[in-house]
């Protein structure tokens, strides 16, 4: 994987998070958090668990939640339980993942999606038209496999930098995905809208 970036000065300084479970609960004052930005299943574990939360305090949700492959398809190789509840106001509730397909990669983390949809129950009648807006949050999910190449630890160190022209290659040779959270150019820290993918 390879991200390129336009070159100030050759060298390059860059700050990576190795991806594993982080905590979140970003909800906005009354709405819905997940208790994680991103999900690490390792080979071998029965389930992995992802928090959901009703930040609320009067309005109950109804909470829908599937795994996606990346091209946008719902795969049929995991199960999430449960599928479909209500999430009563100021409360939480469990998301529990299986894996029940065929052996994945065991050279490299194949990556999927895990998206939860919310949408806002209405409890009392009102006169006119009302708009619900259902939101979606989706988060990355990665298989990690039993005995890749080396340790986790050791892969910030193996990317590698290249210049040529007006750009800088940044090249992930590792098996597990990283994402760059700074990027200094000759000092200077390269603005971003998001984090580079690697």
């Amino acid at each position: 994987m390879k991200t390129c970036i336009t070159k100030g000065i050759v060298t390059v300084s860059l700050t990576a998070i190795l991806l594993s479970c982080s905590s979140a609960w970003a909800a906005g004052k009354g709405g819905i958090g997940l208790a994680a930005t991103r999900l690490v299943y390792s080979e071998g574990e029965e389930q992995i668990s992802l928090g959901v939360r009703n930040t609320s305090p009067d309005v109950p949700y109804l909470i829908q939640s599937w795994v996606m492959t990346p091209d946008n398809k719902k795969s049929a190789d995991f199960i999430i339980t449960p599928p479909l509840f209500v999430l009563n106001p100021a409360n939480e509730n469990l998301l529990r993942i299986m894996y029940i397909g065929a052996p994945l990669a065991k050279d490299r983390e194949p990556l999927f999606f895990t998206s939860v949809r919310a949408v806002p129950s209405t409890t009392k009648r009102k006169e006119g038209n009302t708009l619900k807006i259902a939101t979606q949050s989706v988060i990355k999910l990665f298989w990690r496999p039993k005995g890749l190449a080396y340790p986790l630890g050791e892969a910030p160190a193996k990317l590698r930098c290249t210049s040529s022209a007006d750009m800088v290659t940044v090249s992930n040779p590792t098996p597990y995905f990283i994402t760059l959270t700074d990027l200094k150019i000759g000092g200077k820290v390269v603005k971003k809208s998001n984090n580079f993918p690697l």
